[in-house]
């Protein structure tokens, strides 16, 4: 196994809860509350997980776009924040990212020459004369025409619009891309359209993606690995394949039951009980135990470790004291319904 390009270890990240005259914090959010993960080198690593569950606060935390309240996060081996800026300058070269509206996420009084090299210019990787011959070799790594340089984000659909946003993250040639639900806002047919561009950007420059999707059709055409996020935790990973097909967790089997009927084999859907707690107050012991169907005693006493499961060691995890039970068994329907 190669070494990892990212490391997030024990990550953590709160957002204080202030009331009263003197804004005192009297609780916190736990948005992100102990996430560890890997990314090697042209992986594709899926996150997953309902609304609020964490995901984009999580690479938005990786990016530095939020600020830790623990943990650690390395890059290459090189620790990330807290740093100087300028410290951190040549590592933002190696990560990028894409965000999910491609309509906020491109500065409309720019045109797309000035957004295509603008961070080339602020490394110091060109010179000025050399931005036009620069922009439209991008353009032409994301299937555009060079016409379109003098022209502003308004004047583009949005699968253009997201064709550019990739453009401007390949600029500084980076080696990880962090998607933010990249494809969600895109009609179906430019979808693929936009998931193949980035298959292919992948093969022709050993691209790593940490990318976000609601989409479990999507996550099964593009990620090697899959990490299923509930209420700020990681409760499964493993190979995208055989998450997919033989889910262990409780909640990844709901999840991926919720599949519609053309992307997944038949099975029984799940419906879970309740409602998902509060992030303010996240339940003692399993995050998932108030609506867990093979819900124990011990569930509610003490949070399960990531532990391996199945005949590959290491490949496959889940934070569920009845993993191994639950191994192997067919998906079944919630006694509560």
């Amino acid at each position: 196994m190669t070494t990892p390009l990212l490391q997030v270890k024990n990550l953590k990240t709160w957002y204080p809860i202030r009331r009263g005259v003197l804004s005192r914090t009297v609780g916190h959010v736990h948005a992100v509350d102990g996430v560890s993960l890997e990314v090697h080198p042209g992986e594709t690593l899926g996150i997953v997980g309902e609304s609020g569950c964490g995901k984009t606060t999580l690479v938005r935390t990786i990016m530095g776009l939020e600020h830790p309240t623990a943990g650690e996060v390395h890059l290459g081996g090189t620790r990330l924040w807290p740093q100087r800026h300028r410290d951190t300058l040549p590592l933002r070269r190696r990560m990028q990212m894409v965000f999910q509206d491609p309509y906020s996420s491109l500065n409309p009084r720019m045109t797309i020459l000035d957004i295509l090299t603008e961070g080339l210019l602020d490394h110091g990787l060109i010179r000025p004369r050399e931005r036009q011959s620069n922009a439209v070799r991008l353009l032409a790594e994301v299937g555009m025409e060079p016409s379109v340089l003098h022209r502003y984000p308004h004047e583009f659909s949005g699968g253009q619009r997201q064709r550019i946003s990739i453009a401007r993250a390949m600029a500084l040639r980076p080696e990880l891309v962090i998607c933010d639900e990249a494809v969600s806002a895109l009609d179906v047919s430019v979808r693929a359209q936009v998931l193949n561009l980035l298959l292919d950007l992948r093969a022709s420059h050993n691209l790593a993606y940490l990318f976000i999707a609601h989409d479990l059709g999507v996550i099964r055409h593009i990620a090697h690995r899959v990490a299923v996020m509930y209420l700020g935790v990681v409760v499964e990973t493993g190979p995208a394949a055989d998450l997919l097909k033989a889910p262990v967790h409780p909640y990844t089997r709901a999840l991926i039951s919720a599949i519609p009927a053309p992307y997944r084999e038949a099975r029984n859907r799940i419906a879970l009980s309740g409602d998902v707690p509060s992030a303010a107050r996240p339940p003692v012991g399993c995050r998932f135990h108030t609506r867990c169907p093979f819900a124990q005693d011990r569930c509610a006493a003490s949070h399960p470790p990531l532990s391996p499961v199945g005949p590959q060691e290491g490949l496959h995890s889940v934070a569920c004291f009845r993993a191994q039970e639950l191994t192997g068994k067919p998906t079944v329907n919630s006694p509560n319904n």
